[in-house]
């Protein structure tokens, strides 16, 4: 039989008594509500997003879509309560609407990327010189669970840190590039400044349009990541606009950022965490060098204190009994790196496939392990 089948799960329960600071208990009790905070309930029968399928071709990186729809509906939580209201896919935001916004400024108002200046008559030049910034606005609504009317709307604006280019000249050929759309060193955020201003429009776009509720509206602006990277974008700002109401009065920035372990920009947030990292990795492939174990850490920030921490150890061709091992290895070696309030995940890769996971729960205070 295959012991990964047969075994079905093993726990290793974990008893802290820790002392701290003020400063510290004040972080954990920060960090619990956010842990704490429920999940929508989806209203059923479920519908589709009616811009289904929009979102995966304007959207370059696959963790980019995740985190916008799933950050959309944490962030949400704030501003629609999760016991009041059901959450829905968007249902008025369509494929018309929103590749409309896509398009660039044109003499009939429509368009919200910047328009082509000062043309050279070279295609690719010109998207280079006039990269666009928006590509896409994700829409949820919020269903009251009494009497089932739409009384919330969310929306994400996706903007891009870098354009990716494909163009067609006169002729059918096609030419692809990539520029970042914010080149200066102003330490001014050039990209949400478009968003803000365009923001604006959309709202006004949205309150003239009679097929929509006047409902309260919060938005919130979202900057991808570059298609290559392993980590997803950012929350930049956010604000709400209440029933009636067509104007954006003020925004509030977002303080929650991902960072990779190892990399530079981790090592000067946070050196203690990064050598407490460091020395977790060295341990596993100390103790599985013949396996060569490749190990990369995601962690996420808010307001600078870490609230969440995932680790991939890749083991290639990797042995029933050795992911075992490695399993009960990895988790007694966690201590070392442990927050008793951060949630923390570790995924044993083989070859691109998950083979194990290990899971601490800093409510319970229990670390979880099993092949899969």
């Amino acid at each position: 039989m295959d012991i990964r089948k047969s075994m079905l799960f093993f726990i290793t329960p974990l008893l802290f008594l820790v002392s701290c600071s003020n400063d510290d208990q004040v972080v954990k009790n920060d960090i619990s509500t956010f842990q704490e905070k429920k999940i929508y309930e989806i209203k059923q029968p479920a519908k589709f997003n009616v811009s289904r399928g929009l979102i995966l071709s304007n959207i370059n990186n696959s963790l980019n879509v995740n985190e916008i729809e799933r950050g959309l509906m944490d962030l949400s939580v704030n501003h629609f309560s999760t016991n009041k209201f059901y959450m829905q896919e968007g249902q008025y935001l369509d494929k018309t609407i929103i590749s409309q916004w896509l398009d660039r400024k044109s003499k009939e108002g429509f368009g919200l990327n910047p328009s082509i200046k000062n043309s050279t008559g070279d295609v690719l030049e010109d998207e280079k010189n006039n990269p666009k910034i928006l590509s896409h606005v994700l829409e949820q609504n919020f269903i009251n669970k009494e009497n089932g009317k739409v009384e919330g709307m969310s929306l994400a604006i996706s903007l891009n840190e870098f354009y990716d280019i494909r163009v067609t000249d006169d002729k059918g050929l096609v030419y692809t590039d990539q520029v970042k759309v914010d080149s200066n060193d102003d330490n001014v955020n050039d990209v949400e400044n478009y968003g803000k201003e365009i923001a604006e429009i959309i709202i006004k776009d949205i309150r003239n349009n009679k097929k929509i509720p006047n409902v309260p509206i919060y938005v919130t602006l979202y900057q991808e990541s570059n298609k290559n990277d392993i980590i997803p974008g950012i929350f930049l700002a956010e604000t709400f606009i209440p029933e009636g109401g067509n104007r954006i009065d003020e925004w509030t920035d977002i303080d929650i950022k991902n960072y990779t372990f190892p990399s530079d920009s981790l090592y000067s947030l946070d050196k203690d965490t990064y050598d407490k990292l460091l020395n977790f990795k060295e341990d596993i492939q100390k103790g599985f060098k013949h396996l060569n174990p490749k190990i990369i850490g995601k962690l996420r920030y808010q307001n600078g204190k870490l609230i969440d921490l995932k680790i991939d150890v890749n083991v290639p061709l990797i042995k029933d009994t050795e992911l075992i091992g490695l399993l009960q290895f990895t988790g007694d070696k966690l201590n070392t790196i442990l927050f008793d309030y951060i949630p923390i995940t570790i995924r044993i890769i083989d070859q691109k496939q998950d083979v194990g996971i290990i899971l601490w729960d800093p409510i319970k205070k229990q670390l979880y392990a099993t092949p899969i």
